[in-house]
């Protein structure tokens, strides 16, 4: 009978691998001043992605608690109401306590922060500084950059054209090491962070719009780490975001770049002992400001949607074909979202695709697109939602946390399985163990399977 039930889900989200994908626009907040910075996870732990958005003219931190429904509905809720300038936002449980934290990077205010979330109902929180004159902040986020167990803190200064890295002492209350890795690196806006040349330490991408470059600085160990600055391109124009990502399935990381002047390019990781980079144009944008590689119609490989700050505002939607050379197919999204700019991603509604969640900086706007892929998924014996069981955070990177009932027999047993129904990876939980490693994972949707004494729980997991 499990078999049989393993079979109809996955049957399920296949299903619709072939299908087209359009997307419909939703409001979340159409009077949010200038956001800049947009992230998606889950705060309350109610197992269901949140909205976190920063708004540059408005100073304001705040988040948009998913309340469900058909269509989905949301409260605001402010964080922090005179962050000057605030320009980015990203979340991780910085203080390990089991709850997701919210960080931020303040433009005018010179600032990186984090806000402690005190749990409650609304949740409470606590404003901890990482770093004053940190000229222009331009991004922020978290990693366990130094493999110790806590998360530590990537920051960008574009006004000093330098990226740090604070190093988290894991102690209460946290006290914050900066160790540069680059000065010079001018007009510099993003940073990624992933191991690049698979030697199992984590590397660094950047972008830096007055000098025209994408870079990477290869983790060399020691302590503190010592980081080597490798130019990859130094004629993007007006280069502005950066990911690291497996864009050709190949196993090796990959780079994608979105330039103001240049559009969208990826570098092909072509590297064994030492990396080499061969530029693959994807297509001309006009103010492309913001990509990300997103697997958007479930069939495994990584798509490329982008947000063009434009006065009309533009967000398009490359399909990889899983070929190489890639054959990417454009379409487009919107066209009428003054300024778009930050953009993010999650499955918001629960139905087993990826959403898109962007924010107009000239609209005040927040707008979420509800990807039409799959329908929800409805099979007897199975309940996604369950409240037994939450993971977090969804998406995540690399340590998914699983929180169960009180009344769970250990050890048990979790399955992660493939979107083709194939097992990747099988691992055990003991007590006062909650957290399975899914770092070696490629970006993508997965179906998890905890068996409890309570009996088999699945839900559907995002790697990013």
């Amino acid at each position: 009978m499990k078999s049989i039930l393993i079979s109809l889900l996955i049957a399920t989200y296949v299903s619709a691998f072939t299908q087209g994908v359009s997307f419909e626009a939703h409001s979340i907040d159409d009077s949010f001043g200038s956001p800049a910075g947009i992230f998606v996870s889950d705060l309350d732990n109610d197992n269901k992605p949140d909205v976190i958005s920063a708004g540059m003219d408005s100073d304001l931190i705040a988040w948009w608690k998913n309340e469900g429904g058909q269509p989905l509905s949301w409260s605001k809720q402010i964080i922090d109401s005179g962050f000057a300038g605030a320009i980015s936002v990203s979340t991780g449980d910085i203080d390990g306590d089991g709850l997701t934290d919210v960080l931020g990077a303040a433009y005018y205010g010179h600032e990186l922060a984090w806000w402690q979330n005190d749990g409650g109902q609304p949740v409470q929180w606590t404003k901890h500084p990482i770093k004053t004159s940190f000229a222009q902040a331009h991004e922020i986020m978290s990693i366990d950059l130094d493999d110790d167990g806590d998360l530590d803190v990537l920051g960008v200064s574009a006004g000093q054209g330098k990226i740090s890295w604070f190093e988290n002492d894991g102690l209460s209350p946290i006290t914050w090491t900066e160790h540069v890795v680059t000065t010079g690196f001018q007009g510099a806006r993003s940073v990624d962070a992933r191991d690049i040349d698979g030697d199992g330490d984590i590397d660094l991408s950047g972008a830096a719009l007055l000098d025209n470059e994408i870079s990477w600085w290869r983790n060399d160990g020691g302590t503190p780490i010592v980081f080597t600055q490798i130019t990859i391109n130094s004629s993007f124009t007006y280069a502005h975001k950066v990911v690291i990502a497996d864009m050709d399935n190949d196993g090796k990381q990959d780079i994608l770049g979105t330039a103001y002047n240049a559009g969208v390019s990826w570098w092909k990781n072509e590297g064994t002992d030492t990396v080499i980079w061969t530029k693959q144009f994807v297509g001309y944008y006009s103010s492309a400001v913001t990509g990300r590689a997103i697997d958007i119609d479930n069939d495994n490989d990584l798509d490329i949607v982008c947000a063009a700050q434009t006065n009309s505002g533009k967000i398009g939607l490359w399909y990889n074909d899983g070929a190489f050379p890639i054959d990417w197919d454009y379409n487009l999204i919107e066209n009428n979202f003054a300024e778009t700019w930050p953009l993010h991603y999650g499955d918001l509604d629960d139905d087993g695709d990826i959403d898109l969640v962007c924010g107009g900086n000239a609209a005040n706007e927040i707008r979420w697109y509800e990807n039409d892929l799959m329908e929800p998924v409805s099979v007897e014996g199975y309940d996604r939602t369950s409240k037994k069981i939450k993971l977090s955070p969804n998406p995540c990177k690399n340590h998914l946390f699983i929180q169960l009932p009180d009344e769970t027999s250990f050890p048990l047993k979790v399955d992660l399985f493939g979107m083709a129904g194939n097992r990747l990876k099988t691992t055990s939980l003991r007590l006062g163990v909650d957290e399975v490693d899914i770092s070696s994972l490629k970006e993508g949707a997965y179906l998890i399977k905890v068996n409890t004494t309570q009996g088999a729980f699945f839900n559907k997991i995002i790697k990013i």
